[in-house]
């Protein structure tokens, strides 16, 4: 693949190694090449390739495993929530009514310790 001017390197990385994932060329499951590999196969740095892949963990397309690789992450059909999903999903909602129980608790207190006002006379 021949990298464009205009648009960040990596961005351009992410998008073919996207496509691939899109279009099944690199199904779930499957691994990426190695960085080394990478680096060759769109001739740039380090530093690219690892953005690229930054990127593609953050759309979920991706997930490293340590001392192994990058593979295709596979992912539920669209509008199904994965298990892993959920569990997140009721962390969340649990961190959240924390916050809500918190917050109601630091009102209480600044109204108790809100100072009396009285009247001039």
């Amino acid at each position: 693949m021949a990298l464009v001017s205009g648009t960040p390197a990596f961005q351009q990385v992410a998008a073919d190694i996207r496509n691939q994932i899109s279009s099944g060329s690199l199904p779930a499951g499957a691994q990426l090449p190695s960085m080394a590999q990478l680096k060759e196969l769109y001739s740039v740095s380090s530093t690219v390739v690892r953005d690229a892949l930054a990127e593609l963990r953050r759309e979920g397309l991706v997930v490293g495993q340590q001392g192994k690789g990058v593979f295709v992450r596979d992912r539920a059909a669209p509008g199904v929530a994965s298990n892993d999903d959920d569990e997140i999903i009721g962390r969340l909602d649990a961190l959240a009514e924390a916050v809500r129980q918190l917050d109601a608790r630091l009102a209480r207190l600044e109204q108790a310790d809100a100072p009396v006002r009285t009247p001039r006379s």
